[in-house]
């Protein structure tokens, strides 16, 4: 099993209500995978993942080539094991206000907004989200 979580935002309670302190709540977008994981240990396998990663994350190179025959990464590959998982199923749950009216969530926007934390504009717009994709659905475009 494997979980992605991207917490947008938490908010405290008196944002939807004045005294209910249960109110409080982190808004996210979740992905739940169920994989068979395949795990693999030699060296060459591992250095084909690390080559990968690196392509990905550091194209501009710097680095020398990465080889397990390598003294350099010999002692590293070794203590590494490539993971490759496969999907299975997979679910996802948005929690964004959904149970809340339309009117609370536009309440919360707006804190979200003025509060203006590094994900508050990211959490706003997913709540917003949830309200227009309602009304699109609805035919009030």
């Amino acid at each position: 099993m494997l979980e992605v979580d991207e917490v947008l935002g938490v908010i405290p309670s008196y944002w939807v209500h004045p005294e209910y302190g249960g109110s409080a709540t982190a808004y996210h977008r979740t992905v739940i995978f169920e994989c068979e994981a395949r795990v693999a240990e030699d060296s060459e396998a591992v250095a084909a993942q690390q080559r990968r990663l690196l392509a990905r994350y550091q194209p501009e190179g710097g680095f020398r080539p990465l080889d397990p025959g390598d003294p350099l990464y010999r002692g590293a590959m070794a203590q590494l094991a490539a993971v490759k998982l496969g999907i299975i199923r997979w679910r996802a749950k948005f929690k964004l206000g959904q149970n809340r009216p339309a009117e609370a969530r536009r309440r919360v926007i707006a804190e979200l907004r003025k509060r203006g934390r590094p994900n508050d504009g990211r959490a706003a717009d997913a709540l917003q989200w949830t309200i227009d994709s309602v009304r699109e659905r609805q035919g009030q475009g």
